[in-house]
């Protein structure tokens, strides 16, 4: 036989001539597939290095769409030549794993999953390649309304075609237990930009969750994932940015609520975001707050979420500087069971004492205790009083030893001390109502020896926040636990002679205070969190005295989230909206005083 008869009678079987069109021409997308035969010309390369019948097959291949019964006998065809794809026709292989697959017929699907499972366990070179494929399919193609979010009927189609994705990554994983390794490395190089529009990244994060349904041995792995871009989704969208996006200006807000005339039509637009960030965020925390609710209550596998959970956080959330939303997670799993929520506190009260745990990490462990105890609706009484019974403790002996060691007073030198005091000074302050409901409560605050920690050498007053050290002077004045005004004044005279650049600076020795848990800004997510939220509560001496220490100007840093309390901004430290007005301990920028007992500075409702 002839070079040109074979010639001829492979590129016969790779594309048999179609019927002409009115022209009298071929025409050229209409490709017949039936007779294809891929071995056939992989052979011709391998034994007689003839690519003329490969390439018009991979011609075929990029131009053709093949109507269903095609594509399958594409892939069983395909399937039968896997052996013969070594790794010189990789641009083959490429081209089949690329072809349209997941709106096909059973049948159809079936046959690319087939020649998949065979390609992954007769030629391991192309692992990477085959789930590189699979995993940019967790991209949606176009906006869709995701389970999580509240969505079902319209993404019906949408989950049974992930369904069919889902479940040829198990066979995959069941058939090559370390092609999961490749599969994690191509999920966190997969993982949609956060500035992608928020469908993509929300549904690219609802099929990294689903794998934990099937792969549950990698579910550390797999929220290690989870957890390392919702920090970056939180950290590009600070709480600042979205204030300044949802409330530009009073007057704009003003008007808003005075034209309610389009409350339905707007009603879908009131629960998305205006900032980009801040709606893929809100949707994101939405898709995670699900995921936890539907594992605790239905799978029955709370337990270990939680632990999981917890080595998530303190892993990455906890060492990361001022983190707005992603903590939260930790909120809303620890509503479930109060063991979480006690369980939690406890390991954060251990990194406290933690010498080996780095300045930094002690000192916002404090701050999550004090705002986790003061903010959860779920954390008992008995349960924040125990804890405020520990720390007065380390307190206490704090104090005792410093007095024997004549140590200095600089905030550097002992800053987790005044970390703590503050810490007690806070949940004292905003827990009031329910700490003085009683004369057994009112006991126990006695026996906690305020007095003997405002008074002591180190002064931790003069270093607290003024909004914080002002609400519990209120406080304790009115209950006479502790007299603080005089030592307040004090403190302010001697920073009288200091004069600060900016008005909005805060003093040198005053502490870098985070409080985790202050109002959650999104809104979507956010009623989830809301039934466990403690909003502040007005104690009734503040109601009685009618007065405030935070001038009108600073209040216009709480703005946000009115739609779900009056008692917006709380205790909120103004001196993180940089509009906080005071130079520090009680004195306003003219150099005034502006003290006034029974109030709640910052607690503004």
């Amino acid at each position: 036989m002839s070079t040109l008869t074979e010639k001829r009678r492979v590129s016969s079987i790779l594309k048999p001539h179609s019927p002409p069109n009115g022209n009298g021409t071929p025409s050229r997308n209409k490709v017949r597939f039936v007779e294809l035969s891929i071995e056939s010309a992989l052979q011709e390369v391998l034994d007689h290095n003839r690519l003329t019948g490969y390439e018009e097959l991979l011609e075929n291949l990029r131009d053709g769409d093949p109507e269903d019964d095609k594509f399958k006998a594409i892939f069983l065809e395909a399937k039968q030549a896997v052996p013969l794809m070594k790794p010189h026709f990789g641009k083959l292989v490429e081209q089949l794993l690329s072809l349209r697959w997941l709106d096909r017929s059973e049948e159809a699907q079936e046959a690319y999953k087939q020649f998949v499972l065979e390609l992954s366990i007769v030629q391991k070179n192309y692992c990477t390649m085959t789930m590189a494929k699979l995993v940019k399919l967790f991209i949606p193609g176009k906006a869709v309304q995701l389970p999580g979010l509240g969505g079902s009927a319209g993404c019906e189609e949408l989950q049974r075609q992930m369904g069919s994705l889902h479940d040829l990554i198990m066979r995959l994983k069941n058939v090559i237990p370390m092609i999961f390794d490749v599969v994690l490395t191509q999920l966190r190089k997969s993982f949609p930009y956060y500035k992608r529009p928020s469908w993509e990244v929300a549904g690219y994060l609802c099929n990294v969750l689903r794998m934990t349904d099937y792969s549950s041995i990698y579910c550390d792995e797999l929220l290690d994932i989870v957890f390392f871009h919702l920090l970056q989704l939180d950290v590009n969208v600070p709480r600042s940015v979205i204030e300044e996006a949802e409330y530009p200006d009073d007057e704009m807000m003003f008007e808003m609520t005075e034209t309610g005339g389009d409350e339905e039509q707007n009603a879908e637009d009131s629960d998305t975001m205006k900032h980009p960030v801040a709606e893929t965020l809100d949707q994101y925390m939405e898709i995670v707050f699900n995921y936890i609710e539907q594992t605790v209550k239905t799978n029955g596998q709370g337990d270990r979420l939680f632990k999981i959970i917890l080595n998530q956080f303190e892993t990455h959330i906890l060492p990361t500087h001022n983190t707005d939303h992603a903590q939260f997670v930790m909120f809303y799993i620890c509503s479930f069971k109060l063991t979480y929520a006690e369980h939690f506190i406890s390991s954060l009260w251990k990194n406290v004492n933690n010498l080996n745990k780095s300045p930094a990490v002690r000192q916002t462990s404090v701050g999550y205790i004090a705002s986790m105890l003061a903010r959860a609706k779920f954390v008992p009484l008995n349960y924040l009083k125990s804890m405020l019974v520990e720390m007065s403790h380390w307190v206490h002996n704090y104090i005792q030893r410093s007095d024997s060691m004549h140590h200095n007073q600089s905030l550097k030198a002992h800053l987790l001390f005044y970390s703590v005091c503050q810490a007690i000074f806070y949940v004292v302050a905003f827990r009031a109502n329910h700490l003085t409901s009683s004369s057994k409560n009112l006991a126990f605050l006695q026996s906690l020896q305020l007095s003997s920690i405002v008074t002591c050498q180190l002064n931790p007053l003069r270093v607290c926040l003024p909004t914080v050290a002002t609400a519990f002077a209120g406080i304790t004045r009115a209950y006479q636990l502790a007299y603080c005004h005089t030592i307040l004044e004090r403190n302010a005279r001697r920073k009288l002679a200091t004069v600060y650049k900016n008005s909005t600076q805060l003093p040198e020795d005053c502490l870098d205070t985070f409080f985790p848990f202050d109002p959650y800004l999104l809104t979507k997510s956010g009623k989830r969190i809301e039934p466990f939220y403690l909003q502040y509560q007005a104690h009734e001496m503040d109601e009685e005295s009618g007065e405030t220490s935070i001038s009108s100007g600073a209040a216009k840093g709480r703005k946000r989230y009115e739609s779900i309390s009056e008692d917006v901004d709380d205790f909120i430290p103004e001196s993180k909206r940089h509009k906080h007005r005071s130079t520090g301990n009680g004195m306003d920028v003219g150099g005034e005083f502006t003290f006034s007992y029974g109030v709640s500075p910052g607690f503004h409702s």
